[in-house]
Order: C-alpha cells, then sequence, then structure tokens
C-alpha cells in the first residue's frame, strides 16, 4: 500500500479558466451539503514574527471590544458589529490592529510585498498561509465528504489568480470543486497582515472582506446547499438583514417580481458561528431575534458569556459548566429553529463542546485530546470553524442528531490543531485486503483515517463522559 498527498486535480469540470483555474459555477456541478458565507483568506506573517508563530502560545480570553477597527466598516450588507452597552469584567484578547503611523520601515508591508509564494522566500520576506473561518470549516466538513459536497465562495481578481502557486497547489489539492471563485471589478482574494510584539497579536487588512448580500448568493455555486454555515465576520444585526433580504427576494419571486437567477426559495438550515467582536450585550437583541431561523447556534464559551454580559469564567472553573448551561436552556426556551427542534452548540476548548436541544437536554462530549495525549495539540487556529464543518457533515449523515454531530465536529478539530496550519490529505493508491478497515478507506488525513477516530471517540464517549448534566433535567434523544 502506498499513499500520496492530494495536489491540484485536473478532473474539474471545463468553463472559462481563471489563472490556470476552471471557475466552478451554478451550471456545472451540482448543490452541496455544506456551503460557508465565511472567509477564505491570506495572512501575511512579517518576517520579525515569523519566529513566533510557532512558539506563541494560545491565549483564551474576553473577545475584543466592537470599537476597534479590526474589522473595517462595509457598504451595502453593512457589516456592523453595533455598539457594546457596559461589559462585563474581564481581560481583552491580546490582539490589536495596526495603527494607522505605523511607520516602522522594519515592519511595513504592501500588499504587494504579501504575494510572495508561501515556501520561496527568504527568512526576512514575509510569509503566507492560507485561513478563515470558512476555509477551516471547509476542512471540518471535507474531512467527511466528498469535494463536490462541500463548498465556499472565494473572492479573486478578474482574469488571474492573486495566489502564489504554491498556496493555490495547497487549496486546490483538497478538491477543485470545493471553490467557488468570485471573480469582479473590485474583488480580491482577502488578504490580513499578522506580526506578533511579544504575546501580542496585531492584525490588519490589506484587502477587507466584501459583504454577501443574501441576493448575491443565488445562482452560485452554492445556492441550494442543505447547510448554510454563517461565520465572521457576520455580526447578529448582520444575519438579521440577510435573513431580511431573503425574505424580501422570495416575497419578489412569488409576486413575479423577482430578477435574481437561481433558487429563489432557497431555505438552507443555518448554523451560525458570531464573529467575536460583535459577541456583546448590544447585539444581544439581534441574536434573540433570529434564533427561530437557525438551525445551530454555535459560539465558543467567551463568546457565549459576553454577549449576555456575564464574567469572564478560566476553563477550570467550577461556575462554568452550570453557566453555560443556564444560558443554553434560556436560549432553548425561546426556542431555535422554527418548531424549535434546533439545538446550541457551544465549542469549550480543552473542555470539548455542550451541545443542548429540548427534546434532548444537555450533554458534554469531551476534547479528542486528552490530558495524555495534549502534546499532540500544536496550534488552536481553525480548530472551532472546522468542528463546525464536521458538526455539519455529521448532522448530514446522522439524520439530524446534533449528539452524533458533536462526534464529528470533534473528530475534525482534533485533525486541524495537530499542526499549525491545514491538516494534510491523502489517498491511499494501491489496491489493499477488503478485510483491513483502516486501509480500505482511501484516504487519510494527517496519515490516520478519521473513521477510526470516530469510532475511538464514540466508544469512550459510550463508556465515561458524555453525561447528562445533574443540573438539567433532561429527556434521553
Amino acid at each position: 500500500m502506498s499513499a500520496s498527498t492530494a495536489g491540484p486535480s485536473n478532473s474539474r469540470a471545463a468553463t472559462e479558466p481563471l489563472g490556470g483555474r476552471d471557475l466552478c459555477t451554478k451550471e456545472n456541478i451540482s448543490a452541496p451539503i455544506f456551503a460557508s458565507i465565511g472567509t477564505v483568506l491570506v495572512d501575511c506573517f512579517d518576517p520579525v514574527s515569523r519566529s513566533n508563530v510557532a512558539s506563541v502560545t494560545p491565549t483564551s480570553t474576553r473577545p475584543p471590544s466592537p470599537t476597534s477597527d479590526i474589522l473595517p466598516s462595509l457598504r451595502l450588507l453593512s457589516l456592523s458589529v453595533g455598539k457594546p452597552s457596559g461589559g462585563a469584567s474581564g481581560s481583552i484578547t491580546p490582539q490589536r490592529s495596526f495603527s494607522s503611523d505605523d511607520t516602522d520601515p522594519s515592519s511595513s508591508l504592501s500588499l504587494a510585498s504579501c504575494s510572495s509564494s508561501a515556501t520561496s522566500h527568504s527568512e526576512d520576506e514575509p510569509l503566507e498561509v492560507l485561513g478563515g473561518g470558512a476555509l477551516y470549516a471547509l476542512i471540518g466538513a471535507r474531512i467527511w465528504l466528498p469535494a463536490n459536497k462541500c463548498r465556499t465562495l472565494v473572492d479573486t481578481a478578474e482574469g488571474r489568480s492573486d495566489l502564489g502557486p504554491d498556496l493555490e497547489a495547497e487549496l486546490e489539492g483538497y478538491g477543485p470543486g470545493c471553490w467557488g471563485y468570485q471573480e469582479g471589478e473590485g474583488r480580491r482574494m482577502i488578504r490580513a497582515r499578522i506580526r506578533y510584539e511579544g504575546t501580542v497579536r496585531l492584525y490588519k487588512h490589506l484587502v477587507p472582506p466584501l459583504p454577501r448580500p443574501f441576493s448575491s448568493l443565488l445562482s452560485t455555486p452554492i445556492d441550494g446547499a442543505q447547510y448554510l454555515h454563517i461565520s465572521p465576520p457576520y455580526s447578529p444585526e448582520n444575519v438579521f438583514q440577510l435573513l431580511a433580504e431573503q425574505r424580501q427576494v422570495e416575497a419578489g419571486s412569488s409576486a413575479g417580481k423577482g430578477s435574481v437567477g437561481g433558487s429563489r426559495t432557497w431555505r438552507p438550515k443555518i448554523v451560525y458561528e458570531p464573529t467575536p467582536q460583535s459577541c456583546h450585550v448590544g447585539q444581544k437583541d439581534f441574536l434573540e431575534s433570529i434564533l427561530p431561523d437557525l438551525e445551530i447556534l454555535s459560539p465558543n464559551h467567551e463568546e457565549l458569556l459576553s454577549l449576555y454580559d456575564r464574567p469572564l469564567l478560566p476553563l477550570s472553573s467550577p461556575l462554568l459548566r452550570p453557566t453555560l448551561e443556564e444560558i443554553i436552556t434560556h436560549n432553548l426556551q425561546l426556542g431555535i429553529g422554527s418548531d424549535g427542534s434546533g439545538a446550541v452548540v457551544v465549542r469549550c476548548g480543552s473542555l470539548g463542546s455542550v451541545v443542548g436541544t429540548r427534546k434532548g437536554g444537555i450533554k458534554w462530549v469531551p476534547a479528542y485530546w486528552d490530558e495524555e495525549e495534549e502534546w499532540r495539540v500544536r496550534g488552536v487556529t481553525g480548530g472551532g470553524n472546522s468542528y463546525l464543518g464536521g458538526f455539519i457533515a455529521g448532522l448530514a449523515a446522522s439524520a439530524g442528531d446534533p449528539y452524533e454531530a458533536a462526534l464529528y465536529g470533534t473528530v475534525s478539530a482534533s485533525f486541524v490543531v495537530e499542526q499549525i496550519g491545514l491538516p494534510r490529505l491523502s489517498t491511499i493508491t494501491d489496491s489493499v485486503s477488503s478485510d483491513d478497515k483502516e486501509e480500505d478507506q482511501g484516504y487519510r488525513w494527517n496519515g490516520e483515517v478519521p473513521e477510526l477516530r470516530l469510532e475511538k471517540l464514540r466508544r469512550r464517549v459510550a463508556g465515561e463522559i458524555m453525561r447528562d448534566s445533574p443540573d438539567v433535567d433532561l429527556v434521553e434523544n
């Protein structure tokens, strides 16, 4: 048996070429199971901070104030994080934006200087790394789904690629059908500049994300998707606006006034991951107003506490679990989904995740890597996003069971946190014995078969860890 690392494929449906690629369009593909309107971007690390990329320990603290300029204001959909009213006590995330007068010649970077190949550079040149919430979520789904069933949109310059050959090969290696390239006037691939000063992470968009009104999603490669993952930079207010426009489009179509092609009555099951900067009490009313339109609400534990103006609690605090369960119960009582059958899923780092539904109650699922194997965790960037991608794939595989889906999400995150950057996908090229389960799967991630990790986690959960909360009345699922 031999395995080969996946690279660019030539099997993509032929349409108009774009910088050596073929465009993935609505006309030549089927609707996916998973789609995301988060971000796919290039993080450009300053040379001075490159040595810190692997050495800085991720810090878990309160989401930054929405008054910062980390997210630029945008027109059209008007991506906004609103204004905070008050705020719970807690430390500030060690991340801030570059000041406008940042003129240090040793660290000032232009868009042009952040356009080199990811590998063909010297130590004094910027390092480019693929990132973004939609990218990591898609990888989490891709671990379980074929490439043509998971998709996101990628803005790109008209008629050419915004990526160097190495990054483009890395992206396409996960399956060319995953990426719906959107070219047009003013579109560029999102880019961000990052520099570390000690443990403080400085961040600035060189090319900011463009808003995506609902009407702009129709007739794109994600139109008709079963599940729609909405992630940063969308605030609860932005999702409120998006849903209002969806209803307007449907009303116009019913009245014969629709002028936008595609599935005007497209009603995907929405999995919402709020942007951290919007997680403050000033956005709570918007959040609660959109709950009936969501299938899954999934902030992390810090974001949920901040939305409800609660003090930041460390993962070791005995108050954390009951506090989260109280807020989850409140949201379930308000009703997630049109018939109240949706779920709240809170991601809690090394504690794992907690899933709550009206029918099944509140249950905790451990992180895949326990204390004995925590050395396997090398970077947490994208862990939460990939969890949700895997969660959505798990929903599709389990007829909508959120507790089973949490196992899929946990396994997806386990692959993403094993390294800084994206996990390695390889395919098995030789025929193998049909009774060899490990080698009969056809592909591996980081050298392992996801289904084997899933079975290992399922046995562990069934044996000792997945438990009902003693503080919440539960009905067995």
